[in-house]
């Protein structure tokens, strides 16, 4: 299997608007090479979804 969750959730983390988000998922979308994959990609999106809103842009290690 290609990506995890996990990985699709440091891949969506480059976004920081919903616009963004929208058209990185489309793009993984169109090259899902199994259905895991996809769902693995939307369930990252939903909880990158939500820190866009609540304003979580990037949170830095110190």
């Amino acid at each position: 299997m290609g990506m995890t969750r996990d990985d699709f959730l440091i891949l969506f983390r480059r976004a920081k608007t919903q616009d963004t988000l929208d058209l990185m998922l489309d793009a993984q979308l169109n090259k899902g090479r199994c259905v895991a994959e996809c769902a693995y990609a939307i369930l990252a999106h939903e909880k990158r979804e939500l820190e866009i809103e609540r304003g979580l842009f990037c949170r830095k290690l110190r």
